[in-house]
């Protein structure tokens, strides 16, 4: 490292060195100067494309696209009105209808017997099939999670690649549900409800053909099984054991190894809240009449020809289901006890299944076939089934021309228009003053805070004055709207004068007037006639919309699917790539001026050190001459 000096010679070095490097600088203050403007430029890109994407998405596609935006049909019930709900759509044919309901549709559903209250849906399945992942020990826990709950709904069986299930201890109810919903095939709705415990499958398919065929046993290794309050649990059958037989004894049975009693961990668990520890010493003697003489355990424990058994006392006040429910390492203890039996059982005794039926509805005297959904649409009306009618009482439905809504919808549609082109046209006329640079640091550290300020926002101007891009866009939505002009016209909607570039003006009274005239007319118009869909003015605007919002992406790295202000850009677009090159040229150059800067003051550092030599021989010799 060069020792920066001053002084010997009396000279100012580090002035001398900032000024000889001044100059030098300069390329590399126009090279970040460039670089801050390409910074600036992007983020004006950013915030057009979010103005964009907001009115091309969120607006003329899930606002205004939407058929309810521009219904001017409204449906009036009288008569036995609780019954049913009534929503007349864009397409209502105005025919007055006299509706019955005799019967409701359901679905074929699954129903597991419940768990009670108390179990939330983030619960995991381990905690179901009485386990407590956290007191399990590593080697049992890795053991445990290999054990799948299986299921399968019409056919699909939630496995995944390999074959194993894709439910294990560690997923929650939640999970569960959620998994079981997302699949197409399986075609089921699952939910789980927090207050009985039971678990319901449904068909997604309504009425009598909706199927939920159930394919595993509801078994205490499925699914099923796990959403029922357990009456009995034993294991398989254990051969060579006796009640004189010590836990001991079965985890070298088990482990084929030669444990002492000492180094035998205990086993801790848990049977309907009532905690038990045993020890390797205890014989199985001893754990049954631990169990038995705890009444606060509620069970009755046997161990018969290998098998150990544990049933709920039902006549017990404090359990009046029976109930056995473990937790804890009751996996490990079990475990010992060659593992819980698993055969399948009385699937009634675990689930019940309630078939579906369709609806039976008359509308004007007529049944109407094949109602499988308590939700349908006839004669433009979408109907909502809630209960039966009253006898000769029916629902009727009667359609009336309401502008309201629709006129809302445009008047909101035509101000969100003229606030997008207003900040299209803002952007491209704002002035630009080409003799206001980005400041340099050294600039700034030399001016008042106001004057940067305001200086920056002279830099900041008319980044995007006359760009293409935005010009394009403008003029193809201007388009749009001139070569509808005719029909607007008869709306009530024109375009202001020259000056106000493009801006929309509505003549209220007559739109309302024209949509209860013929409100097919602006339903065609804005979102297409049922023929042609595409060719109304909300969706071709979007159309054009998302065609400027990927050319900003692809030319400044732009999010096309957010509206997000703070989103990254991409590096691999146009304006990335020269980012980058910038970065890369800065780089080197600041490198160079380093290194030069350097080599200054090794060089005076140099005639310093010279200065001082031939100053001390100057002083000796003349010493030597006195």
């Amino acid at each position: 490292m060069v020792t920066r000096i001053n002084g010997f010679s009396g000279m100012d070095i580090d002035s001398m060195v900032k000024s000889m490097m001044a100059a030098k600088r300069v390329p590399l203050d126009k090279l970040n100067q460039d670089k801050q403007i390409l910074q600036w430029t992007r983020e004006s890109y950013r915030e057009m494309n979010s103005k964009l994407y907001d009115f091309g998405t969120n607006k003329l596609t899930l606002k205004y696209g939407l058929s309810s935006a521009l219904n001017a049909q409204k449906a009036v019930l009288s008569g036995n009105t609780t019954a049913l709900k009534a929503e007349a759509t864009a397409n209502a044919t105005g025919q007055e209808m006299a509706v019955k309901v005799t019967k409701l549709a359901t679905r074929t559903t699954y129903e597991t017997a419940g768990l009670g209250q108390g179990i939330p849906a983030t619960t995991s399945l381990a905690a179901l099939d009485g386990v407590d992942l956290g007191s399990m020990r590593g080697l049992d826990m890795e053991e445990y999670l290999k054990k799948g709950f299986d299921i399968s709904i019409n056919g699909e069986t939630f496995k995944d690649k390999d074959g194993k299930s894709l439910f294990n201890g560690m997923t929650s109810i939640s999970t569960l549900v959620a998994t079981i919903n997302s699949s197409a095939k399986a075609n089921a709705i699952a939910s789980y409800d927090e207050i009985t415990g039971k678990l319901t499958i449904a068909s997604k398919t309504g009425g009598k053909d909706g199927a939920v065929v159930m394919g595993s046993p509801a078994s205490s290794n499925t699914v099923l099984g796990l959403f029922t309050t357990k009456k009995v649990v034993e294991t398989n059958p254990l051969t060579d054991a006796t009640l004189s037989t010590t836990l001991t004894q079965l985890t070298n049975q088990l482990n084929n190894s030669a444990l002492t009693d000492d180094e035998v961990q205990d086993i801790t668990f848990s049977i309907n809240g009532k905690s038990f520890t045993f020890k390797g010493s205890d014989n199985i003697s001893n754990v049954l009449t631990k169990i038995n003489e705890d009444n606060t355990a509620k069970v009755a424990a046997t161990f018969e020809n290998g098998v150990l058994k544990l049933t709920g006392i039902v006549e017990n006040p404090g359990n009046p289901e029976g109930a056995v429910k473990l937790s804890g390492n009751s996996y490990g203890f079990m475990k010992l006890f060659n593992e819980m039996k698993s055969n399948p059982a009385d699937d009634n005794s675990i689930t019940k299944k309630f078939d579906g039926v369709n609806a039976e509805v008359e509308i004007n005297g007529e049944p109407i076939k094949d109602v499988t959904s308590n939700t349908f649409t006839i004669n433009g009306i979408q109907l909502t089934l809630l209960e039966v009618t009253k006898a000769n009482e029916p629902v009727i439905i009667k359609t009336q021309t309401d502008s309201a809504k629709a006129v809302e919808s445009i008047k909101s549609f035509v101000e969100d228009y003229n606030n997008l082109i207003l900040a299209l046209n803002s952007k491209i006329d704002e002035a630009k003053y080409r003799d206001f640079r980005p400041l340099t640091d050294a600039q700034k550290a030399e001016m008042k805070e106001a004057d940067v300020k305001t200086w920056t926002e002279k830099a900041q101007s008319g980044l995007l004055k006359n760009d293409d891009i935005i010009k394009s866009v403008l003029s193809e939505m201007r388009s749009i709207i001139s070569n509808k002009l005719g029909p607007l016209s008869t709306l009530g909607i024109t375009t202001g004068n020259y000056m106000s570039n493009g801006k929309l003006v509505i003549n209220e009274e007559k739109l309302s007037k024209a949509i209860n005239e013929n409100p097919q007319l602006a339903l065609d118009l804005f979102q297409g006639p049922a023929s042609a869909p595409k060719e109304g003015i909300f969706d071709k605007m979007a159309e054009k919309i998302t065609g400027a919002i990927e050319k900003i992406s692809e030319r400044a790295g732009t999010n096309r699917y957010s509206m997000d202000l703070t989103s990254t850009f991409k590096e691999e677009s146009v304006m990335g790539k020269k980012l980058k090159l910038y970065n890369s040229r800065i780089s080197v150059m600041t490198t160079m001026l380093n290194n030069t800067e350097t080599r200054y003051y090794k060089q005076f550092s140099a005639m310093e050190t010279a200065m001082n030599k031939l100053q001390s021989q100057s002083n000796s010799l003349f010493s030597t001459d006195n």
